[in-house]
């Protein structure tokens, strides 16, 4: 079943009959492990697993998410988080932490765990993460396990092309993605994402890997500190027991090093990734 060429890209709407079989059994296995926010909308095709971006217009308002306001995703729409953040005015609740079940396409190919999942040209539907932006979480689980819906969508280049429409349990955490097909591939890629969440922004692979050696240097510089300070504390004591109360003193001033050492190396550390 088809949709018509004239339709760009397949309304999430037509979903819906396809998967009114199939929501009651994964979105009980949400877990208690999600925390959701209450959110407004206006859109009657927001429903649950659904990703969904801030409206730029109305900050307390969501709406469909696709690749036009990937920008402003803010998580997928749950159902029976364990804990609700509500103002007392929403009308649906957005998991925006911890797991929950998400409408996945294989769009950029088949989902496999630890997939990052970014929104699709299809509203509401996630697809794998090949290039930098964005990213609504990481897939827990293969997108070909569970049952799929069949639909046929209107690529950008004219031609229809057949994806496969599932609900797959993520893990909700909203980061900024480096794809490895823009040149940081020699630096691992939890290491960028993590590098990425603290400086809010994409980090250069150069100043991810200068930051790494600084702390690897670091490391090693209170590992051999350490190591030098007790042993030779424990040679002193050794030969004169009297010096003991010189030892602690001594050991006390080692210590205050060490935290002033890793103080200025955390702030030079936060400062190469952030400017």
């Amino acid at each position: 079943m088809g949709i018509p060429h004239k339709l760009r890209y397949l309304s999430l709407s037509g979903i819906l009959l396809g998967f009114l079989l199939i929501f009651v059994s994964p979105l009980g296995a949400q877990g208690a492990s999600s925390i959701a926010q209450g959110f407004q909308t206006t859109d009657p095709n927001v429903v649950e697993g659904a990703l969904v971006s801030i409206k730029s217009d109305t900050p307390n308002t969501v709406e469909l998410s696709n690749s036009d306001n990937t920008e402003h995703l803010v998580g997928v729409v749950g159902d029976r988080p364990l804990i609700e953040l509500s103002n007392g005015g929403s009308s649906i609740q957005v998991v925006t932490s911890g797991v929950t079940p998400a409408l996945l396409s294989d769009i950029n190919g088949d989902i496999k765990p630890g997939d990052k999942i970014a929104a699709s040209p299809i509203e509401g539907v996630g697809m794998k993460a090949t290039q930098s932006g964005i990213v609504i979480g990481t897939a827990q689980a293969e997108l070909s396990s569970v049952e799929t819906s069949e639909r046929t969508i209107r690529a950008k280049d004219g031609k229809d092309q057949t994806v496969n429409i599932g609900l797959v349990p993520i893990q909700v955490d909203t980061i900024f993605y480096t794809g490895t097909a823009d040149g940081s591939s020699f630096v691992p890629s939890a290491i960028q994402d993590f590098a990425n969440s603290v400086a809010g922004h994409e980090v250069s692979a150069v100043r991810v890997l200068v930051a790494a050696i600084l702390l690897l240097m670091l490391l090693v510089s209170v590992v051999v500190l350490l190591y030098s300070s007790v042993k030779s504390s424990i040679i002193s004591i050794g030969r004169n027991p009297l010096s003991e109360s010189a030892v602690h003193k001594s050991l006390f001033q080692v210590g205050l090093t060490i935290v002033g050492l890793l103080a200025f190396t955390v702030i030079l550390v936060y400062l190469i990734l952030t400017l």
